[in-house]
């Protein structure tokens, strides 16, 4: 009797390992040109000892200034040559209609589309949404 081979010669056998080394060779070589990793700066700010991070919702409403909120510092390109990160800077934080700032927040230099949600708040974006869309 032959023994029969489930994945024919060279197929489905080989797919897996090669795919395997071939991710991990990618993996291995994605590096900055200073050997550092290269990534990008979250899109986040703080206001009132909060971090937000910001979300694409749609059609709310500004509701009033809040007060000072800051882009934290931020070093995305690691051995660029320049002298580290780059410093933070300071914006305006606005209430959204209908949301409580201890959940999130918009910035008026922001994109129409773009509120931001405070990572310790526990609400998610459909939540949110929501709100936007009750008030």
């Amino acid at each position: 009797m032959k023994a029969v081979l489930l994945f024919g010669r060279g197929g489905w056998a080989w797919a897996l390992p090669a795919a395997v080394l071939v991710t991990t060779s990618v993996a291995c070589t994605a590096s900055g040109s200073g050997g550092g990793s290269a990534s990008s700066c979250a899109y986040q700010v703080e206001y009132e000892d909060n971090t937000y991070s910001g979300a694409e919702a749609k059609g709310f409403t500004l509701d009033g200034k809040l007060g000072a909120a800051t882009f934290p510092a931020c070093d995305d390109t690691p051995g660029d040559g320049d002298d580290g990160q780059a410093a933070a800077t300071s914006t305006t934080a606005y209430a959204i209609k209908g949301v409580d700032p201890g959940i999130a927040i918009a910035l008026k230099d922001s994109s129409d589309d773009v509120i931001f949600v405070n990572l310790d708040s526990g609400t998610t974006l459909p939540e949110i949404k929501k709100l936007i869309q009750g008030s």
